[in-house]
């Protein structure tokens, strides 16, 4: 009987060691493979502003061409100018096709930071969200909700000749450029 008892212990021992050889073995030898296939495209988003007439494609500054001065005076004639004459530059941001919001400063040089020109900014206003104003910098955002509305934002810079009741020496023969009056720099930057 103690040769049976023996017996029995043995296989049960030989049972349990084969059973752990065998999951050892299966969990070491066990490999998983994954595999995955595809591709992404992604389609540029497009980036073409026009302000006023001038399109902007690029992150650089654009210097913004004034093709009328809307001028708000009885002395002066239809289309002149004269000290004391006060008048409106409409500029107009219009996303056209861009896809992405953006932040857009006007960098507006006129008689305060230079002398040679001869119209000082009294006021600037726009349709959009308001304008944050740093020195001679005005900053504004288009909203991607704005472009998707195809909103456009006009601003509206009033300017005056200020003599300060000085007299001024003018040549007749002598045209007064329109680089001369005030200059209005425009930059748009894609929003981060």
């Amino acid at each position: 009987m103690v040769k049976k008892k023996r017996r029995t212990g043995i296989i049960i021992i030989a049972l349990i060691l084969v059973c752990l050889l065998y999951l050892h073995a299966s969990s070491t030898y066990t490999s998983y493979e994954s595999e995955v296939e595809g591709s992404a495209d992604s389609e540029v988003a497009d980036w073409k502003i026009k302000v006023n007439d001038t399109l902007i494609t690029a992150d650089q500054t654009t210097t913004i061409n004034i093709d009328s001065i809307d001028w708000e005076t009885e002395h002066t004639r239809e289309g002149t100018i004269s000290p004391g004459t006060s008048g409106t530059i409409t500029v107009t941001v219009d996303p056209t096709t861009t896809q992405v919001a953006f932040d857009y400063e006007l960098i507006i040089i006129d008689k305060t930071v230079d002398e040679t020109k001869l119209l000082t900014v009294t006021s600037v206003e726009n349709t959009l969200t308001p304008l944050t104003k740093e020195d001679n910098i005005y900053r504004g955002i288009m909203t991607l909700e704005n472009i998707k509305n195809k909103a456009t934002d006009t601003i509206k810079i009033h300017a005056i000749w200020d003599d300060n009741g000085e007299d001024v020496e003018v040549d007749p023969d002598e045209e007064t450029e329109k680089s001369d009056l005030i200059e209005i720099d425009f930059k748009a930057k894609q929003r981060t």
